[in-house]
């Protein structure tokens, strides 16, 4: 009986052991980096767009960074001999031959006039082809979503 109650504690042990050092995670190459600056969705549909016609498989040109866009563009990095983020950043839109597309300035007039949505139990205001508008989707004016809401950090309205 003593050596079955010794064999227990010492799997325990080695249990617990395995356990509080088994958890140390070593870094791969299919991680997400934070890129230091955000492009907008105009950019990211031109590079998909040209991922797509150079066989890079990243789904719909939709404006959006999925796992998809993200998978093409490490693949198309380490093809290149590019450093492998998974991000656009200035070497990949150079690589690609893809100039940025920068946001014009907002007027009074587009704020009024355009047309965001929200969620019935978020908090954030999103543009018609956001991926977190597939539950519900209820039209307001950028104007007041801007008054009650905060912007969408994914399609960045």
């Amino acid at each position: 009986m003593k050596s079955l109650k010794k064999k227990t504690i010492g799997l325990f042990m080695v249990v617990c052991l395995s356990l509080s050092v088994g958890h140390t995670v070593l870094p791969i190459d299919n991680t997400i980096s934070v890129s230091a600056k955000t492009y907008n969705n105009a950019t990211i549909k031109k590079v998909q767009k040209k991922l797509n016609k150079k066989g890079y498989k990243c789904g719909t040109a939709d404006g959006v960074m999925g796992k998809r866009t993200r998978k093409a563009i490490r693949l198309y990095q380490k093809l290149k001999g590019i450093k492998r983020t998974g991000n656009i950043n200035k070497k990949l839109l150079k690589s690609l031959h893809v100039k940025e597309v920068k946001k014009p300035s907002s007027k009074t007039s587009d704020v009024v006039s355009k047309t965001v949505y929200i969620t019935e139990t978020g908090s954030k205001y999103h543009t018609a082809g956001c991926r977190y508008l597939w539950n519900s989707k209820i039209a307001i004016s950028l104007k007041e979503a801007r008054k009650y809401y905060s912007p969408c950090s994914v399609c960045n309205p």
